[in-house]
């Protein structure tokens, strides 16, 4: 650090000189500074007298004319070489211009630096959500693509080592959780660092019931001391798996009646089909899963079915009927891809024909 004083304080006192000084940048006038950095920006000067000969002693006062910052001393003296130097430490991001000025009998010389000042590069000024955004997946699985967000300074560039907090918000069912690599441990909120390129990911498990799940990363942006919260959120929807299971829902173990006495639409006919064959598709988790092919074929008996294929709705319910049954037993089964067939079974019963009643031989 340099300390100004007075030069009649100095022994011998200053060389004669006369004219106006001049007082010349050594190392340029446009410098490039940064926040956060460990070294100072050294602003460095010589004093000449008018004809080039070096000033020594020669007082030399800064003056912050634009921008923000301290020096590590207000005015300084120079050496027998006619140089001296003060350091400065930019406070804030921009451009910052400096005045160096030496008064002499013979006049005043000055010299403007000019400093760019970039922001600091661990500082946290903006987060952006990179990828991952509305994915969807079967229920209970890891989404394929990470969550991915980017930290990135106040000049735009990446900020490595910068803290992240992925933090589960909504989910379906049970056993969602997020984590900081796929089948890693899991929890409800995971916090990682960015890597040297700013990005910070983490990986999502759906629950286990159908639906929409939510996850929002948070990290601190701005200088210290004036720090907010940034967030980006990430949405997903969890579909149903394939079917695990068939589930009779309706229709087995009836008794249909079958009437040869009567015409159908007559009034004493008496003939009643079977109610309609109803299954529902689940998966894994019990979740009904809509979309399934469900063939139905006849197994037992005669008659014909309604539908051969059918498909689950959005309760995962599918439905065919058979109608014309045969006496006795008949049997149809529901068949999709990837699960066991369940048999509905129907017992066709002929209506008989009504008894006389009455009768003898009315003698006397």
């Amino acid at each position: 650090m340099f300390v100004a004083c007075d030069e009649a304080l100095l022994d011998g006192g200053p060389p004669a000189a006369s004219g106006e000084p001049r007082v010349v940048a050594v190392g340029g006038e446009q410098l490039l500074a940064q926040l956060g950095s460990l070294f100072d920006t050294s602003l460095r000067v010589r004093v000449l007298d008018a004809e080039g000969r070096p000033i020594r002693s020669a007082v030399v006062r800064y003056t912050l004319l634009a921008g923000s910052g301290a020096f590590s001393s207000d005015s300084t003296l120079t050496d027998d070489q006619g140089f001296t130097e003060v350091t400065f430490r930019p406070a804030l991001a921009g451009m910052a211009i400096i005045e160096a000025r030496s008064e002499r009998p013979g006049g005043v010389g000055r010299v403007q630096f000019t400093i760019q000042v970039l922001s600091d590069p661990a500082e946290a000024a903006a987060m952006t959500r990179v990828s991952g955004d509305n994915q969807s997946g079967a229920a209970g699985s890891e989404l394929p693509l990470p969550l991915v967000v980017r930290v990135d300074s106040p000049d735009g560039f990446p900020v490595g080592g910068h803290t992240v907090t992925f933090t589960l918000e909504q989910s379906q069912g049970a056993s969602a959780a997020v984590m900081v690599a796929p089948d890693g441990p899991s929890a409800g909120e995971v916090t990682v660092n960015t890597d040297g390129g700013g990005m910070a990911r983490a990986y999502l498990r759906l629950g286990t019931a159908p639906g929409p799940h939510s996850v929002t990363a948070r990290t601190l942006i701005g200088p210290v001391g004036a720090q907010t919260t940034a967030s980006q959120t990430f949405n997903a929807t969890a579909t149903a798996l394939g079917p695990a299971q068939l589930i009779i829902v309706a229709g087995n173990n009836q008794t249909a009646i079958i009437d040869t006495l009567h015409q159908p639409g007559s009034p004493d006919f008496q003939g009643r089909d079977p109610n309609p064959f109803v299954v529902q598709a689940m998966d894994e988790f019990g979740n009904p899963v809509s979309g399934v092919a469900v063939t139905w074929l006849i197994s037992d008996g005669g008659g014909f079915l309604t539908a051969s294929t059918s498909f689950t709705d959005g309760n995962g319910l599918a439905q065919s009927r058979l109608l014309a049954v045969t006496e006795g037993r008949n049997a149809a089964v529901a068949i999709a891809t990837g699960t066991n067939g369940v048999e509905f079974v129907v017992t066709g019963q002929v209506l008989a024909p009504p008894t006389e009643e009455g009768g003898g031989d009315g003698g006397g």
